[in-house]
């Protein structure tokens, strides 16, 4: 009994799910608004609206800080990069 405990407890703590637990879905959320917004921007370029644009921007920017939070690796990587873009 003392051995199937340990070893219930060995697979747990080993388990691949909790490698990938670190990014959720808030982070996938996140990034794919980011990389939306972003797109809409870059597409649609001097013919978005000055409305348009601003909403745009500032939707990107909250969503960019909560990627930022939220993500690891090249998430992380390309949620940075917009940051700087929209900094610029």
């Amino acid at each position: 009994m003392r051995k199937i405990i340990c070893l219930s407890t060995a697979c747990i703590l080993f388990s691949p799910i909790s490698l990938i637990a670190k990014e959720g879905f808030m982070c996938t959320n996140y990034y794919e608004n980011v990389e939306r917004k972003a797109n809409n921007i870059k597409s649609y370029g001097s013919s978005l609206s000055q409305m348009a644009k601003n909403k745009l921007l500032k939707d990107l920017k909250f969503d960019t800080e909560q990627c930022i939070s939220e993500c690891e690796g090249e998430k992380f990587k390309q949620c940075n990069e917009v940051a700087k873009w929209i900094l610029e």
